[in-house]
């Protein structure tokens, strides 16, 4: 069942009354500019491979009623525009394993030929898994844009991670995604396992503001975009600032 226009919007008020209490409520934040590039980008829709930059803002940050999270990248070769943005309400707490359950929604937008708007519900857990900072799993349903080619809503799970071991930090996600209706027929299912291993050299030169990261991230994406057989395998070098 789409989501309709009216009940994209009643999220809205909910969004919004989570927003205004942060700003009173706010326990902590984070705010990061980084940059990757890589050589091995796929094209799904042509099959080619091709070398990209892309310069990411994310802000993330906790509250009393539960967390936010907003990142933005900036692509070349074409130039484009994709973020995502969550509002993650808790809904329950607790000092063992199940650490949290918390309502999940999200907005993803892109710009450029995409130009797409696709809105996500769903519930999610907060796990106390020894050594990580954060260990969260996520269901979502994804009602998207139907890009005049009648496309149908899916199924998303999500795994997000992050470990620290002195200045090293291993952090990154997992989405898994299933199959779509279209007009020309049904998207495949697939998955888009990306992980991060970074070193903070803001030690080594003195800086304050905050952690300096340079480091891989990897790209395992099965099935690109819902095509079939378009798998990316595609490492980048990044450095990524936090403030």
């Amino acid at each position: 069942m789409k989501l309709t226009t009216i009940g994209k919007l009643a999220i809205l008020p909910v969004l919004a009354c989570h927003i205004t209490n942060a700003s009173a409520e706010q326990l902590w934040s984070d705010f990061s500019l980084s940059g990757l590039v890589g050589s091995e980008y796929v094209d799904p829709f042509s099959s080619t491979e091709d070398t990209r930059k892309v310069f990411t803002f994310e802000h993330a940050s906790g509250h009393n009623w539960g967390g936010t999270f907003l990142f933005v990248d900036r692509l070349s070769n074409p130039d484009d525009t994709y973020g995502e943005f969550s509002i993650n309400p808790t809904l329950y707490k607790d000092d063992s394993l199940l650490k949290s359950v918390f309502l999940a929604t999200q907005v993803e937008f892109s710009s450029g030929d995409s130009n797409f708007n696709n809105y996500l519900m769903g519930l999610g857990v907060s796990l106390a898994v020894p050594g990580a900072n954060y260990f969260n799993i996520t269901y979502y349903r994804r009602f998207q844009d139907d890009l005049g080619i009648d496309r149908g809503d899916n199924n998303q799970l999500t795994v997000t991670w992050q470990f620290d071991k002195g200045n090293f930090r291993f952090d990154g996600f997992l989405d898994i995604v299933d199959s779509a209706d279209t007009a020309f027929g049904d998207t495949e299912a697939g998955f888009n396992f990306t992980p991060q291993i970074k070193y903070n050299i803001a030690p080594m030169l003195d800086l304050k503001t905050g952690r300096l990261d340079v480091g891989i991230e990897y790209v395992y994406w099965k099935n690109k975009f819902g095509v079939d057989g378009e798998t990316e395998n595609n490492p980048n070098l990044l450095v990524k600032w936090h403030f």
